[in-house]
């Protein structure tokens, strides 16, 4: 199925590469799979899933932010990928700061918190990234910081909440059709494997440049 799947991702890519006018600046290859037959109303229902892409999204690596203590801040600050380090002080002053913290919600893709600060960053910020459908990751004891923070440059964050659809972007339009097609594979795929009735729930997918027009792609159920 996924290798039939693939096939007609690429070819779709490809007419989505030439779909549209031409841009001065590099547009994003995006992906779109709209569900069908599914109460959101129920919790079970709602999910969000970051996906390692494969082949990562080119020169669109997603932006990390780290908070954390003394310690782990000094070590953040030393690893390349993270854009933005945290810590009490300033995390203590966004409480009640709702534009700021709005801000930095939308500045960065992913938020890596210590655990002992996750219940001082969900005051902070819990608001603010619930309502971007993002959240913030408690980094588990003993774990590599810097292998996680590669990985989540590499990902992407897809969330189905208030309508039935998951979006988001797999890469840009100077990369490899083939590579992209992986990219959208591995986020269907994850996708579908929270779905109820798997592929019987997805409606349609579609692929599209940021500016371009959606390309539909087959598929079987």
């Amino acid at each position: 199925m996924l290798r039939a799947l693939e096939d007609s991702l690429v070819e779709a890519i490809e007419r989505a590469k030439k779909a549209g006018k031409p841009r001065r600046f590099k547009q994003s290859i995006e992906l779109v799979i709209n569900l069908r037959d599914i109460d959101l109303r129920r919790p079970e229902n709602r999910f969000v899933e970051v996906v390692e892409l494969p082949h990562g999204l080119g020169e669109k690596r997603r932006k990390v932010c780290v908070i954390g203590g003394p310690a782990l801040a000094s070590e953040a600050k030393k690893i390349e990928g993270v854009d933005r380090v945290i810590e009490r002080e300033e995390l203590e002053a966004l409480v009640g700061n709702k534009r700021l913290a709005k801000k930095i919600a939308s500045e960065y893709d992913f938020f890596l918190v210590e655990p002992p600060l996750m219940g001082l960053a969900a005051k902070a910020l819990g608001a603010a990234l619930g309502g971007r459908g993002k959240r913030p990751t408690p980094i588990p004891p003993g774990t590599n910081l810097a292998e996680m923070v590669r990985k989540l440059n590499r990902s992407v964050s897809v969330n189905v909440r208030k309508n039935p659809q998951a979006m988001c972007i797999i890469g840009t339009e100077d990369m490899d059709s083939k590579a992209l097609a992986e990219n959208a594979a591995a986020v269907i795929s994850k996708v579908v494997d929270r779905l109820e009735r798997r592929f019987r729930n997805v409606q349609s997918i579609y692929v599209k440049r940021t500016m371009g027009e959606p390309v539909e792609v087959e598929f079987a159920e």
